[in-house]
C-alpha cells in the first residue's frame, strides 16, 4: 500500500526515468537503466521508510539508525542525471549555403551528425569539428564555416556556410624536351617539343565526380581519359572509375648507373609505347574506411634497341609485355587534413596481382604494400609524426621494369633526391617534429571581386626531420649500390601551406655519403 502510494506521488519521475539520451557515438545513454534504477531505488526507499521518516521529528531513533549515504547517492544521483539531460542540444535543423555547385547529399556526406541527433555541448562541438575536418577533406571547399544557434534552450539551427573553389582548369601544354630552353632555342626544332591541352574537371555535376582529359602531342605523346564516380547509389557508398591511356615516347630510361637512371632516346622513332585500360570499384564505410578493388589490362612495348641495351628489361626475351593487373585495397584514414596533417593517422594495405599466365609475356608478380602514419600534438604549435612503409614481392629477383622501390613519387628518403633505388623489397622510414611560426590565416584580396580567387589561406612551418630506409635488390645489385644497405639522412626544412590543397616544401638535408643540398618539393614531408 505505501508502495502505491508513493508511486502515485512520483509519476513524472517514472516516466522520466525512460528518457534516452543519444551519443555522439550513435549509442543510447545510460538514462534508461541507471536512472530508472536510480528513481525505482528512490521510490523503494521511500515507501520503505515512508511511516517512520518524520521531518519534524529529526531525534527520533528511527532517523538515527537510519542508514542515509544510500539515500543521498540515489538524490544526487538523481539530480546529477537530470541536469545532465537538460543541457543536452536536439539538432533541430542543418541549413548549407554557398553550395551553388555541390549537391547537397554530397555535402551531407560528410556530416558527424544527423537532424534530430541529441548531443551534449562538447559532443556538438566535437561532432562540429569532424565535420569542418571532413568537408575540408573533399577538396571541394576553400572555406567552411559552422555557425550554432541555440533555440528554446535545448533547440539548435547549425548553418554550414561553403566557399567552393574553381573546379574547371583547362590547361594548355607547351614544353621543350630538351635540358633547358636555351639549349632548344640553338636548334629551334619544333619536333623537339610537347604541345597540347589538359583539362581538369573536378566536382563534374555537383557530384564529386572528376573528369580528367589530357591531349598531349610532339616529341613525348599521351591521350588519356579518366573518369571518376565517388557514389553510384543513394546509401553513398559505392563508387566507380575508369581510365583509357595510350602514350609513346622518343626517350626511356633502361637501366641505372650508380643508383642512378640512364636514359636512351631516338630523335626519330618512339622506343616505348603502353596502353593501360582498367576500372575500379570503391565502397566507403562511413567517413574514414575505404575498400577499393582495381581490375587493368596493360600493354607494353619497347624496341630492339633497348632490348639489346637491357634484355632484361621485360624478363621475357621479347619486346612486348602484357597482362591483367588486380589490386585489392584497404585504407584507414582518421588525418585532421589530409594534404598536410598535423594529428590523426593514417593506415592502407595493399595486395597487387600483376599477370594470370593469360599472355606469354606474363610477368607473374605479386607484391603487398603496407603504409602507416601518425600525427600527434605536442602543444599549440608543437607536431611530431611518423610513417614506415613496406613493399614485400614473392619473387626474388624482379624485371628491371617492375623494381620500382625508392624514388618513385613520395617514396623516397629526403636528402637521396637524385637517386632511384630500385629492388624487389623496401623499408621506408620517416619522423620528424615541426614548430608553428605562423598558424593558418587568411589574405584577402579586395582588389580581386571573385570570391574564389580573393581569400588566400596561408601557414608556415619549420621542422627537423630523420629518414631510414633499406632496398633489397638481388637482380641488379652491380649497377645499384645504394641497395642492400640501410640509409639515412636528416636535415632541416620549411613548409609554406596555401589553398587548392598546395605545399612548397624546401628542405636542406644530409645523407649517409656525406651529401647535401637544398631540394624543393610540392607535398607534404609525411
Amino acid at each position: 500500500m505505501k508502495f502505491r502510494i508513493c508511486k502515485l506521488l512520483f509519476p513524472p519521475l517514472l516516466n522520466f526515468g525512460s528518457v534516452r539520451v543519444s551519443l555522439p557515438s550513435g549509442r543510447q545513454g545510460w538514462g534508461y537503466s541507471g536512472l530508472r534504477f536510480c528513481v525505482w531505488g528512490f521510490v523503494f526507499l521511500c515507501a520503505f521508510v515512508g511511516k517512520n521518516l518524520n521531518p519534524f521529528k529529526p531525534n527520533s531513533s528511527f532517523v538515527k539508525k537510519l542508514p542515509l549515504t544510500p539515500l543521498l547517492f540515489f538524490s544526487v544521483l538523481l539530480l546529477t542525471h537530470t541536469l545532465s539531460v537538460a543541457q543536452n542540444l536536439v539538432i533541430e535543423r542543418v541549413i548549407v549555403i554557398g553550395n551553388k555547385v555541390t549537391k547537397y547529399n554530397i555535402i551531407s556526406r560528410e556530416f558527424s551528425f544527423k537532424e534530430g541527433d541529441t548531443l551534449s555541448p562538447s559532443a556538438l562541438d566535437k561532432a562540429i569539428e569532424l565535420t569542418k575536418q571532413n568537408l575540408n577533406n573533399t577538396s571541394l571547399f576553400n572555406f567552411i564555416n559552422i555557425n550554432k544557434q541555440i533555440i528554446d534552450s535545448n533547440k539548435v539551427y547549425l548553418l554550414i556556410e561553403v566557399t567552393e573553389r574553381w573546379y574547371i582548369f583547362p590547361v594548355p601544354i607547351f614544353e621543350v624536351v630538351d635540358r633547358n630552353f636555351n639549349e632548344w632555342w640553338l636548334r629551334k626544332d619544333l619536333s623537339r617539343t610537347n604541345y597540347g591541352f589538359f583539362l581538369n574537371w573536378d566536382n563534374f555535376r555537383g557530384r564529386k565526380e572528376n573528369v580528367r582529359l589530357l591531349l598531349r602531342f610532339g616529341y613525348s605523346q599521351r591521350l588519356s581519359l579518366n573518369y571518376s564516380i565517388p557514389y553510384i547509389d543513394k546509401k553513398q557508398k559505392n563508387g566507380l572509375s575508369f581510365l583509357l591511356q595510350y602514350s609513346r615516347s622518343k626517350e626511356v630510361n633502361y637501366t641505372l648507373n650508380e643508383s642512378k637512371t640512364v636514359f636512351y632516346k631516338e630523335p626519330d622513332n618512339y622506343i616505348r609505347k603502353e596502353f593501360i585500360g582498367g576500372a575500379r570499384w570503391n565502397y566507403r564505410r562511413g567517413i574514414y574506411k575505404t575498400f577499393s578493388i582495381t581490375s587493368e589490362y596493360l600493354n607494353y612495348e619497347i624496341s630492339n634497341s633497348v632490348l639489346q641495351l637491357n634484355p632484361s628489361y621485360f624478363n621475357t626475351g621479347s619486346t612486348l609485355s602484357e597482362y591483367f593487373h588486380v589490386a585489392a585495397e584497404y585504407k584507414d584514414d582518421h588525418r585532421d587534413y589530409k594534404s598536410y596533417p598535423l594529428t590523426g593517422y593514417f593506415f592502407n594495405v595493399e595486395l597487387n596481382k600483376n599477370g594470370f599466365g593469360n599472355f606469354k609475356s606474363d610477368p607473374n608478380l605479386f607484391y603487398s604494400i603496407i603504409h602507416a602514419k601518425k600525427f600527434f600534438k605536442i602543444s599549440q604549435r608543437w607536431h611530431t609524426a611518423h610513417s614506415a612503409k613496406f613493399k614485400l614481392s614473392n619473387k626474388k629477383t624482379v624485371p628491371f621494369f617492375y623494381q620500382n622501390a625508392l624514388g618513385y613519387g613520395g617514396d623516397l628518403l629526403r636528402g637521396y633526391e637524385y637517386y632511384v633505388i630500385n629492388g624487389e623489397n623496401y623499408a621506408l622510414f620517416k619522423s620528424g617534429i615541426k614548430f608553428t611560426i605562423i598558424k593558418p590565416k587568411v589574405f584577402e584580396i579586395k582588389q580581386v571581386p571573385v570570391q574564389k580567387f580573393n581569400k588566400i589561406p596561408y601557414s608556415l612551418y619549420v621542422n627537423l626531420f630523420s629518414d631510414a630506409g633499406y632496398v633489397q635488390d638481388k637482380r641488379f645489385p652491380s649497377t645499384n649500390p645504394l641497395a642492400n644497405q640501410w640509409l639515412y639522412s636528416l636535415g632541416t626544412g620549411l613548409d609554406f601551406v596555401t589553398y587548392y590543397d598546395l605545399v612548397i616544401r624546401i628542405d636542406y638535408a644530409f645523407n649517409k655519403q656525406k651529401e647535401h643540398g637544398i631540394f624543393l618539393h610540392l607535398t607534404a614531408p609525411i
